[in-house]
């Protein structure tokens, strides 16, 4: 899926959400159809991509807190680095998982957008 973001209001415009492939073989009246759907989810694709932001910000966030925070104040308990590496490559990893969470979450939101494509704007 592609899209296009306003730089000072935010709005999202889908500007492609099938390859171009399948886009080339719509025929005439399923290209207005098509065009009628990406108009329809501008909203609900906004609204995706604010919850990954707002995922990936409490992720970075939670994880300087707790696993770095926890890793300095054991790093002045204790006087050993490798706390503080140890700390550095949790959360590293860590945010792998987040990051790895939110694509899955985008990959299940374009193959539902598809489903419903398919269902009410392509029905036979």
């Amino acid at each position: 899926m592609k899209y296009r973001e306003e730089r000072y209001s935010g709005d999202i415009k889908v500007t492609d959400f099938l390859s171009r492939d399948i886009t080339g073989t719509l025929a005439a009246r399923n290209d207005t159809a098509y065009n009628k759907f990406m108009d329809d989810i501008n909203t609900q694709v906004r609204d995706q991509l604010r919850q990954s932001n707002l995922y990936r910000f409490v992720a970075i966030i939670g994880l300087l807190f707790a696993v770095l925070g926890l890793s300095m104040i054991l790093y002045f308990s204790s006087g050993n680095t490798w706390v503080i590496l140890g700390g550095a490559y949790y959360s590293f990893f860590a945010y792998l998982l987040v990051e790895s969470y939110i694509q899955a979450n985008r990959n299940n939101f374009e193959d539902q957008l598809y489903k419903r494509l398919m269902k009410n704007y392509f029905k036979n």
